[in-house]
């Protein structure tokens, strides 16, 4: 029961850290264009270069492996998903009708960004925010299995559980992997169908 509070709770902040900074950036980038858009997006574009299993590991061998640490790699491989969503969507809602009126009536860019483009990207960016963090909790779980965190640093989080129990199955305690491998399996398909229908909700044209 704790592993699932500290994997939850941890899930979320990954996610919400990594989705602001991403969409901020997007925001802006979007709207700014010329070179500090190429500038932007040619960072982002690095990040994406590498395969981000190997960059969260990379990260945290660098700066230490320790739950936290695990939070912050993948915090760093997250926020440009939500950087080139953030952009998109900003590209096509500066060119709608209110903004050119804003523009019209004299607003300047960052009232322009941040009161009218980002209530309007935020909707969505919403939606994602609860489809990844099924993913996000996979990817932890994984990283956290396949030994990023040190043997001895005995965390109860779902994927150092489930390593301990791949040593006692053979000894016939069967369930010490079966039960937080299920417990994933069902909260990542919980947070799936969730964003699911908090994405019908929003759009109304995706409601059957």
């Amino acid at each position: 029961m704790k592993a699932i509070r500290i994997d939850i709770a941890i899930s979320f902040f990954i996610v919400f850290v990594g989705a602001a900074i991403g969409t901020l950036i997007g925001v802006v980038s979007g709207y700014a264009g010329k070179w500090l858009d190429e500038a932007m997006m040619r960072i982002t574009d690095v990040f994406f270069s590498v395969p981000f299993l190997i960059l969260a590991l990379a990260v945290g061998f660098v700066i230490g492996r320790t739950l936290l640490n695990m939070a912050l790699a993948l915090i760093i491989i997250w926020w440009p998903l939500y950087a080139r969503y953030g952009r998109s969507l900003t590209l096509t809602t500066k060119e709608a009708t209110f903004i050119e009126s804003a523009r019209a009536s004299g607003s300047g860019r960052l009232k322009i960004m941040f009161r009218h483009i980002l209530p309007n990207v935020l909707p969505p960016v919403l939606v994602q925010i609860s489809l990844d963090v099924g993913t996000v909790i996979l990817i932890f779980s994984t990283l956290a299995f396949i030994g990023f965190l040190p043997s001895n640093a005995l965390v109860p989080e779902l994927g150092v559980i489930a390593n301990i129990g791949l040593d006692l199955a053979p000894l016939g305690y069967w369930w010490t992997v079966i039960v937080p491998g299920a417990v994933i399996t069902l909260f990542a398909l919980a947070v799936n169908l969730m964003g699911d229908g908090l994405r019908d909700v929003i759009d109304p044209r995706r409601r059957s």
